[in-house]
């Protein structure tokens, strides 16, 4: 099997006929769609080999305490939460209540944390407030974060797992290089 997981820790990724979970936020129909178009694809690919289990959940609906609970039961277990929002400042109040709700019930160590953020009409671009939050909230559960920073038209992007993946790969071993570099002695007294 093609390894599309490659953004899991190895002893978690799916096996032939396993369970693939995945819990999906989304800001509108057009965010839907996105994540739709990339999940199609994802289906497409490993159908014959992995069962999937995909929840939808729309920003607007978290409001509504039924559905807000059932939002964060799906989200505590999945393998993958995915963020589907246009570019902005912070996410409503509602779905920052619904990711501190299941952060705090998940295994820690477990799953992907993945972001699309940002449509080509939006007037902010590139990493945005709302990346650096879902980066925090990531870290602190220890899961893995892959973002997907749009600061091209979004036709010309592809929004696959697996670019995402490299994009977030290549992330990764940027900052790795840049955490591991060995320091250097600063000469900042008087007589230096």
């Amino acid at each position: 099997m093609n390894n599309l997981f490659t953004g899991f820790r190895a002893d978690e990724a799916p096996k032939d006929g396993e369970m693939f979970s995945a819990a999906i936020a989304y800001e509108d129909s057009i965010t839907r769609d996105r994540a739709l178009r990339t999940f199609d694809r994802l289906m497409q690919k490993f159908w014959a080999d992995v069962e999937f289990d995909f929840s939808w959940w729309r920003f607007d609906f978290l409001h509504h305490r039924e559905i807000f609970t059932a939002a964060v039961d799906a989200a505590a277990c999945s393998d993958l939460i995915l963020i589907s929002a246009h570019a902005g400042r912070q996410l409503p109040a509602s779905v920052q209540d619904w990711i501190e709700t299941w952060l705090g019930r998940r295994e820690r160590g477990r799953g992907v944390l993945a972001a699309m953020i940002g449509i080509d009409e939006d007037q902010l671009k590139g990493w945005t407030p709302i990346h650096v939050y879902l980066r925090e909230a990531a870290q602190r559960a220890d899961m893995d974060y892959l973002p997907q920073v749009l600061d091209a038209p979004l036709g010309r992007l592809d929004g696959s797992i697996e670019t995402i993946t490299r994009r977030a790969e290549k992330v990764t071993s940027l900052l790795d290089n840049i955490l591991h570099r060995p320091t250097i002695a600063s000469h900042w007294g008087i007589n230096e």
